[in-house]
């Protein structure tokens, strides 16, 4: 009767013997009786949303703080203590969506009135008028709400393809050193996202940039705050990483 029983220290997924809580082969925790109780399911809800939360937290301040740090850590195997490079990603990208209605840069999501103040706006009025030559008011500002919104969804999309175009141009400045695809693909997702939190930082605590904050009534400020400084802080942040 006894032999029907399961050996004690043995993994029921895959049949390794057992050294502590986890199997080294599969990764299945050994499963007690107290796991099916009430209390030990919230508790482990519990140290599942902490260790997440901490690790996160650590991850955006090392990429805030130390840009390559983090890459480089993920890269050398020491990853346990840090969120992964692509679920990091995402996270920020849902908080930048999120935030998006207070912040005033806007690097990534440039809607219509800001693109009539860029540089190349005299292209997008030229355009404008051909496009809305017998428009009425009611028409133009239907027209803008629909840009607007166009604006917003492809932005979402070329977040996503920004990471695998970084990665290939750094594959293809470093393809003699022999480091893989993948390595490259870790330093986009890092770097992008550490240009995210930057926009969220500066366009919601500095109104909308450095350049806005310091430089209110400057001419070409507008030219400052879409090429100028985006171009300074990606200068900047490839230097120290």
């Amino acid at each position: 009767m006894n032999d029907k029983k399961k050996k004690p220290g043995i993994c029921a997924s895959c049949g390794t013997e057992l050294v502590g809580k986890f199997c080294h082969a599969c990764g299945e925790k050994k499963v007690s009786r107290k796991d099916f109780e009430v209390s030990g399911f919230f508790k482990d809800v519990l140290e599942k949303v902490t260790h997440l939360d901490s690790k996160l937290l650590r991850s955006v301040k090392l990429l805030v703080v130390r840009p390559g740090f983090l890459t480089k850590e993920y890269l050398s195997g020491r990853r346990k203590a840090y969120a992964k490079p692509l679920s990091l990603f995402f996270i920020i990208n849902v908080l930048y969506f999120l935030t998006i209605g207070f912040n005033g840069l806007r690097t990534y999501e440039s809607p219509l009135r800001l693109q009539l103040r860029n540089p190349y706006s005299r292209v997008v009025k030229g355009l404008l008028e051909q496009r809305l030559a017998h428009a009425t008011e009611p028409e133009k500002q239907a027209f803008e709400t629909q840009f607007d919104r166009q604006n917003h969804t492809l932005t979402k999309s070329m977040q996503l393809l920004m990471v695998p175009l970084l990665a290939g141009a750094l594959w293809l400045l470093y393809r003699r050193n022999e480091v893989f695809f993948g390595e490259h693909l870790i330093t986009a997702l890092h770097f992008q996202a550490l240009m995210l939190v930057l926009n969220i930082i500066l366009g919601i605590f500095l109104s909308g940039s450095l350049t806005n904050l310091l430089f209110s009534n400057s001419s070409g400020r507008q030219f400052m705050v879409e090429v100028g400084e985006p171009l300074l802080w990606t200068t900047l942040l490839a230097f120290f990483t």
